[in-house]
């Protein structure tokens, strides 16, 4: 009796196991390759897309071919699928470019292949242009720039699409499109931009000043100029990224007090413009910068500041040297004393070489002292 219970039980067991089993919904083969793509393993991902799209009624075969063109693309022995891959998804028109720009959205996917599905919108040309611009229109900040970037690598094929941009209420959209058309570098697009120095908002005004003085025009000097001192920060941010991009006539007395200001970009920018003047006026500026300023990379780029004004930043970096007690600065100084290569460094150097028992700082200073004699 006992043996008949147990072994009804264990059949009505194993049918219910079989029933919750045979209820599990099976991944498809575009599910699996999707997984496997997004895992970066893209040799089981191309095989489940392969059998995905062999069978032409299936839905999302406008993702599957464009993940399978992404896989070909850097394998050199499928390069006849990447071919024929990429001739399907220009069939499917901007459908299929839609798909190739959709594998951005994941930052994964986009740091690892950014390059390769940049590659693929730009051989597609034309057809890719509307899909980019819907990201170049919208309010992700990070497909935004990545549209800006692969538009102006396809030049004068997107002006059309970048003009039409200038229409936007969006300032950071039309300042965009105002810079993509200035890196394309058509002539032709010089009076279009320069519509846009009456611009009623300060941002794409001076944006369209920058553009035009990259493009050789100095008329839009002053615009810039005197925006380095806007209440906008977004406004500053522009004019003094234009300084630090090879300005002619560097202002350093306008330069000097955006050290302090509040923004970290801003100071940055006036940092690298500074070092690029090699004036002698800003070196007290920069030393006390590179010993206080919060911003680890307004630190290093005042270094690099000072390392391109070269002896006359010498004698206050030495200065500096003596009274601190920080070994990031410490070594940050040695290194630029080093490189700059200046004998008056040599005695403080081999001073601190004496007294100092951190072994990185010795290295450090060593290896200045090395190329200083």
């Amino acid at each position: 009796m006992f043996v008949k219970r147990l072994f009804i039980i264990t059949l009505v067991l194993s049918l219910l196991l079989l029933s919750i089993g045979c209820s599990r919904e099976k991944k498809t083969d575009f599910e699996l390759g999707k997984s496997y793509f997004l895992a970066s393993n893209y040799p089981e991902s191309s095989i489940r897309l392969e059998k995905w799209v062999s069978k032409k009624k299936n839905p999302n075969l406008e993702e599957s071919y464009a993940m399978l063109a992404v896989i070909y693309h850097d394998m050199p022995n499928r390069q006849a699928e990447y071919e024929k891959t990429m001739q399907t998804l220009k069939e499917l028109g901007e459908k299929g470019m839609s798909a190739v720009v959709k594998l951005m959205e994941n930052p994964t996917t986009a740091s690892r292949l950014q390059n390769t599905i940049g590659d693929i919108l730009i051989k597609n040309g034309s057809i890719s242009i509307a899909p980019l611009m819907e990201h170049f229109n919208g309010a992700n900040w990070r497909l935004k720039v990545y549209a800006q970037q692969v538009l102006m690598q396809m030049g004068e094929t997107a002006i059309p699409a970048l003009t039409n941009a200038l229409n936007s209420t969006d300032r950071f959209t039309k300042s965009m499109a105002i810079e993509a058309l200035s890196k394309i570098g058509s002539q032709d697009i010089i009076p279009i931009i320069e519509q846009n120095l009456n611009d009623p908002d300060k941002l794409v005004k001076v944006t369209a000043a920058v553009a035009l003085h990259s493009m050789g025009k100095q008329n839009p000097s002053e615009i810039i100029l005197n925006s380095l001192n806007d209440p906008d920060v977004d406004v500053r941010r522009t004019a003094t990224r234009a300084m630090s991009q090879g300005f002619d006539n560097i202002p350093v007395n306008r330069l000097l007090p955006l050290l302090k200001d509040a923004d970290a970009d801003v100071r940055n920018n006036a940092t690298i413009a500074l070092g690029k003047s090699k004036s002698s006026e800003s070196v007290q500026a920069l030393v006390k910068e590179m010993e206080v300023d919060e911003n680890e990379q307004v630190r290093d780029s005042a270094g690099k500041a000072l390392e391109a004004i070269g002896e006359p930043a010498v004698e206050p970096m030495i200065s500096l040297l003596k009274r601190t007690d920080d070994m990031e600065l410490i070594i940050r100084i040695a290194q630029i004393l080093g490189n700059i290569g200046d004998k008056r460094a040599v005695e403080t150097l081999e001073n601190i070489y004496k007294k100092e028992k951190r072994e990185l700082i010795k290295n450090e200073i060593a290896k200045a002292l090395n190329k200083i004699d």
